[in-house]
């Protein structure tokens, strides 16, 4: 496994107490949060067809030169929607990724054609994908609880988009960086919320980051009417070329944030390493190991159709 790509993932664990979100539970985005709205929509809004940025709305730190192409070639990039899928299909990871005692969910993929929305009122919510992207895949997991009952199951999900550009991949991490800062406290689904989130970004070359476009962290608390909680919470998300790739846990009963920020990390590398055989520039033999087949099995029985952010 590459020891820099490890080093990029690890580094936003060491710097959570540096995050963007605010200290004092007041962070002056009350009017709304920012939401994870397409290029086209954009576009719509700021009179521009080509999905640049609205006049005095910064573009994403990524796009600003040309990183975002450094470390992929675009001729590898897929442009049908067709082609996305097939994509998706040789990286997104199945439970063996996640380690060997974690199991599929029930259900075990998302709807179709859809992928989460933040609302206005901090609420998560399925919709239509939007015309910047081929397409996008989400997976649910979950680790069973100890028979002996010394700890609790966690639930656990991936996401891998691939947008039509780069550049559309880069606005997705922007809005998402953006929705702890709009909201602290979000609700996954009824009587399922995430508190006390904050979120930090490395773009590339910055914190160790030397293998990524962008690389994002979110912590948090997890709680839930039926599991309980509160329980550590982490969602990571990485972008390299149009594809952006997401790991997320929410904890149980007697699991330690070290255990669930690992689980997360250690899946997310091991996609980003397909990624970067998939897209990536050609690199010599030993610059970057493959990753193992993907096999599980096993499900989860009655578990709610997630649907919202990630499923965490």
């Amino acid at each position: 496994m590459n020891p820099l790509l490890v080093g990029s993932l690890l580094v936003g664990s060491v710097l959570v107490a540096g995050c963007t979100a605010g200290n004092d539970g007041h962070d002056g985005h009350g009017d709304g949060p920012g939401t994870r709205s397409s290029a086209t929509e954009r576009a719509e809004e700021g009179g521009q067809g080509d999905g640049s940025p609205e006049a005095g709305t910064d573009a994403p730190a990524a796009a600003s030169g040309s990183s975002l192409e450094t470390l992929t070639d675009p001729a590898k990039y897929p442009t049908t929607a067709a082609q996305g899928q097939a994509v998706i299909g040789r990286l997104i990871p199945d439970a063996a990724l996640f380690g060997a005692d974690v199991r599929p969910a029930v259900p075990y993929e998302a709807a179709p054609g859809h992928w989460s929305h933040l609302t206005e009122n901090c609420a998560w919510q399925l919709e239509k994908t939007p015309g910047d992207v081929l397409a996008t895949r989400t997976r649910y997991f979950w680790l069973p609880a100890e028979k002996n009952g010394g700890k609790g199951a966690v639930r656990l999900s991936t996401t891998i988009t691939v947008h039509r550009t780069a550049l559309d991949a880069a606005w997705e991490q922007a809005r998402m960086l953006e929705e702890a800062l709009g909201c602290r406290e979000q609700v996954l689904r009824p009587g399922e919320r995430l508190t006390n989130l904050y979120s930090y970004a490395f773009g590339q070359g910055e914190g160790g980051n030397a293998d990524l476009d962008d690389s994002l962290l979110e912590t948090g608390e997890c709680r839930s009417e039926t599991r309980g909680g509160p329980y550590p919470y982490f969602w990571r998300q990485a972008a390299l070329g149009p594809v952006v790739m997401s790991a997320s846990a929410c904890g149980g009963e007697g699991r330690t944030t070290d255990e669930v920020q690992t689980l997360v990390r250690d899946s997310l590398v091991r996609v980003v390493v397909r990624t970067e055989k998939e897209i990536g520039r050609d690199k010599a033999p030993d610059e970057g190991p493959g990753a193992g087949p993907d096999t599980g099995s096993g499900t989860e029985p009655g578990t709610p159709e997630p649907g919202t952010k990630g499923g965490s």
